[in-house]
């Protein structure tokens, strides 16, 4: 296979392995939302369907939270 290709697949699981460390919840979304779009672009190159699929199921999760605790930062930063 090719090297771009694993690249990709490592990348994704190097962005989901820290996304489970963290412990603040911004930049867990931000890691999970890129180990997302990483797995998307390994399965579909290596015609995964059943991770094409999940990361469909996922990519808009954790697209959706964190959009919602960055407008939840930005509606406190106004207030305070």
């Amino acid at each position: 296979m090719d090297v771009w290709i694993e690249t990709i697949g490592f990348l994704g699981t190097g962005c989901t392995v820290g996304a489970h460390a963290m412990r603040r919840m911004l930049p867990l979304r931000i890691a999970a939302v890129l180990s997302s779009l990483f797995f998307l672009a390994y399965g579909a190159l290596i015609g995964s369907a059943p991770m094409i699929a999940m990361e469909l199921i996922l990519l808009p999760i954790n697209g959706f939270r964190l959009f919602e605790l960055v407008r939840e930062r930005g509606s406190a930063e106004a207030a305070g």
